[in-house]
């Protein structure tokens, strides 16, 4: 009987696990004040085509997609996580003049394709394939592998 229970339960569980998580499509004008004045500051000359607003137990953010092919995501309060666009379109006052300088000297060929906050500081990828790790600082620290 205790093992018919305890079935029933994690069943129960488990159907009622992904009702927790929520992708809500919202219109621009539900972001977070932060990040309408980020798009409008970077993205003045785009349109959002989607804002998904998601709502899980352990993350609470939102993704934009705009006209011209660029990602972007905030956290709850609305502040950039990560900003991507292959075709490496990513407007410069995004990108810390430190980073921006380090690539401008060590890769003057290639464009920003993805700039992402990290714990550490920034993780950059390149139109060239490479992925760059810099400090908080804008200190250049490494290569990812």
């Amino acid at each position: 009987m205790k093992r018919i229970l305890l079935s029933a339960l994690a069943v129960a569980a488990l159907a009622v696990t992904p009702t927790m998580a929520e992708d809500v499509a919202i219109t621009a004008k539900k972001l977070p004040e932060a990040a309408q004045k980020f798009l409008k500051s970077n993205f003045a000359q785009c349109t959002v085509v989607s804002a998904m607003h998601d709502r899980d137990i352990s993350d609470n953010d939102y993704t934009v997609l705009l006209d011209n092919g660029t990602k972007i995501e905030f956290d709850a309060s609305g502040k950039w996580e990560s900003v991507k666009n292959q075709a490496g379109k990513i407007p410069a006052g995004i990108v810390p003049v430190k980073i921006a300088g380090y690539i401008m000297e060590h890769y003057p060929s290639a464009k920003v394709e993805k700039i992402e906050r990290k714990r550490y500081g920034y993780e950059v990828e390149l139109t060239n394939d490479l992925d760059l790790k810099f400090g908080s600082d804008g200190r250049f620290i490494g290569i990812d592998d």
